[in-house]
């Protein structure tokens, strides 16, 4: 009997992390922190232009962006917000705020639109 008891404990600890583990819930915001690369910028289906592989976007925790796609000649920061599954992007230079709508967000893949410009980003860190 005494075995019965320590196996049902025992049963019930692993069930209770295990479901403590399933549950834990990501916000999106959270999801889209890191630097991610660029692998397409594109509009109605045409490239923009091409990408290197040293083309990232970077948003960090404490609301800073980087981003740089070299053939573009693009090097912005500023701060960004996630909300309602946009990404509001405030550049620094020029001074302007560009909203994006976002189509896909996972631990690995970032798609996101602006009116008929097309982005997708995978992450690396």
């Amino acid at each position: 009997m005494k075995l019965i008891k320590e196996n049902s404990f025992l049963l019930l600890m692993v069930l209770f992390i295990f479901l403590g583990t399933a549950c834990h819930h990501i916000s999106e915001q959270h999801m889209a922190l890191g630097k991610w690369k660029f692998v397409e910028v594109s509009q109605n289906d045409t490239p923009l232009y091409p990408l290197l592989d040293t083309d990232f976007l970077e948003l960090n925790t404490d609301s800073s962006f980087h981003y740089e796609i070299t053939m573009a000649n693009k090097n912005m920061r500023g701060t960004w917000h996630y909300q309602n599954h946009q990404l509001y992007l405030k550049y620094i230079q020029p001074d302007t705020t560009r909203i994006f709508d976002i189509e896909i967000i996972s631990k690995f893949d970032l798609i996101f639109n602006e009116k008929a410009k097309h982005f997708v980003l995978k992450r690396l860190e």
